[in-house]
């Protein structure tokens, strides 16, 4: 069986077909490379943005505890509605 199969290859017809699975091969390698480096740019950038929020809401955290009463009202006022 493997003895046909390595003749078949030998053949003009199977050089062909080999060649043609070389270069499916490749290109699929390609694709599958540039994919996961596009997931793996992704996920560095998610990671980052989820940083940078973090910091932002501890910024804002550090700043409403260093408010007195009276400065946290007029704050909250500025972005809450009163309906009454």
């Amino acid at each position: 069986m493997l003895t046909a199969v390595l003749t078949w290859f030998s053949t003009t017809i199977g050089k062909t077909v080999a060649k043609w699975m070389w270069f499916a091969a490749v290109a699929a390698a390609v694709y599958w490379k540039i994919h996961a480096d596009g997931a793996a740019a992704e996920r560095s950038k998610r990671i980052a943005d989820d940083i940078a929020a973090q910091k932002d809401r501890e910024t804002i955290d550090d700043k409403v505890r260093q408010m007195d009463n009276a400065a946290f009202d007029r704050e909250l006022s500025r972005w809450v509605r009163h309906d009454g």
